[in-house]
C-alpha cells in the first residue's frame, strides 16, 4: 500500500484573494483614511499566509494543501484559509497575523491588547476559532450529504474525528497569553513554527486511513463548490487541470523516449509549481523548483509550447 506520507506536501489549489483586494485598492489614485487602514490589514494578511504556506509546504508531511479556498454550499458559505488533507485527517486552519499581544480569557473570549497613542487598550475581536469551526461544520455537511443511507450509518460518527480546526497566529511578535483559556481551546491555538510539530503529533495519534486517489478526489469535489466573482475563478481550476493533464502527458513521454523514471524528467513537486507560475519564458522557468539552466535548455521549449497552447 503506498502512504501518502511518503511524499512531499502539494499546493493542490492556490487562491489569492486578499492579494487581489490590495492591488484594487493600489489602483485607486487617492485612499481616505479608512481604506489606509484596510490597505494595512490586507498586507499583514497576505505576509500571514505566505508564512503559513511556507511552514506546510517545508513540513515534508504527505498532504494536500487548498490555500484560500471559498465555497458555497446551498445557502452556506465558507471562507477558508487553508484545507490541508493527509492520510488520517482533514486540518482547517485559520491564519492570523494580527499585531498587538492576545489574551484568551477562561470563558474562550479573545482580547487583543493594542497600544494607541502611548496607552495600552483592550479590544475583543470575534473568536477565530468559532469561525473555524464553522467551516468544519459546513464541510461535514457537503461530506454528510453525499453518504448513501447505509454510509450514513456507518461513518457519520466518523465525521467528527475527520476534521481537526486549528487557529495559527502568523506575527512571530504577538505574544500569546492562553494560561486561563479552556483546555479544549488553548490546545487549538498555535503559533506558526509550532504549526508542523502539532500535525505530526497528531497524525501520530491515528491510524491510517485514505490512499492519495481519495484524497485528491475529496478535494477536487470540494473545488466544485468554489465561488469567484464572475465564475472566473471556476474557469482557473479547469485550467489548472488540464495543465496537470498535459504536463504529466508530456513528462510521461519523454521518461519513455529516454528510459528515465518519470520524476527524473520533473517531480510531482516541480509540476505544481508549474502550474502555478505558468512560466511563459526560460528565465520564468529557471524560477520554477527544480529547474536548473540544463533542464530549461533541455525540456524548456516544449514546456513552454503547452503553456502557450492554455
Amino acid at each position: 500500500m503506498l502512504h501518502l506520507n511518503k511524499w512531499e506536501p502539494v499546493l493542490y489549489f492556490d487562491h489569492h484573494s486578499l492579494e487581489e483586494q490590495l492591488e484594487l485598492l493600489k489602483k485607486k489614485e487617492t485612499l481616505n483614511p479608512k481604506e489606509q487602514i484596510q490597505m494595512r490589514f490586507l498586507e499583514y494578511g497576505i505576509l500571514g499566509e505566505k508564512s503559513v504556506l511556507y511552514e506546510l509546504q517545508n513540513s515534508h508531511i504527505g498532504m494536500y494543501i487548498l490555500h484560500d479556498l471559498k465555497i458555497k454550499y446551498k445557502e452556506f458559505e465558507a471562507q477558508i484559509d487553508f484545507l490541508v488533507m493527509t492520510e488520517k485527517s482533514v486540518y482547517v486552519i485559520e491564519c492570523k497575523n494580527l499585531y498587538g499581544n492576545i489574551v484568551v480569557n477562561s470563558r474562550g473570549d479573545f482580547i487583543r491588547e493594542i497600544e494607541i497613542n502611548g496607552k495600552k487598550e483592550k479590544v475583543g475581536i470575534y473568536s477565530p476559532l468559532t469561525q473555524v469551526e464553522r467551516h468544519v461544520e459546513l464541510l461535514k455537511k457537503i461530506t454528510y450529504d453525499k453518504y448513501n443511507k447505509l454510509e450514513k450509518l456507518l461513518y457519520s460518527k466518523q465525521l467528527d474525528s475527520l476534521f481537526e480546526s486549528i487557529v495559527v497566529l502568523a506575527n512571530e511578535k504577538t505574544l500569546l497569553n492562553d494560561y486561563y483559556a479552556p483546555k479544549e481551546i488553548k490546545k487549538k491555538i498555535l503559533r506558526k513554527d509550532g504549526l508542523v510539530q502539532y500535525i505530526k503529533k497528531f497524525e501520530s495519534q491515528k491510524e491510517h486511513l485514505y490512499k492519495e486517489k481519495y484524497i485528491k478526489n475529496y478535494c477536487d469535489g470540494l473545488l466544485k463548490y468554489q465561488v469567484g466573482s464572475e465564475n472566473k475563478l471556476g474557469e482557473e481550476i479547469i485550467s489548472k487541470e488540464d495543465l496537470r493533464k498535459s504536463l504529466k502527458e508530456y513528462r510521461l513521454k519523454k521518461s519513455r523516449e529516454e528510459n528515465l523514471k518519470p520524476y527524473m524528467v520533473f517531480s510531482d513537486k516541480t509540476l505544481e509549481d508549474l502550474v502555478v507560475k505558468r512560466p511563459k519564458t526560460l528565465d520564468d522557468l529557471l524560477k520554477v523548483e527544480g529547474f536548473g539552466t540544463f533542464k530549461a535548455n533541455k525540456y524548456g521549449e516544449d514546456i513552454l509550447s503547452i503553456f502557450e497552447r492554455k
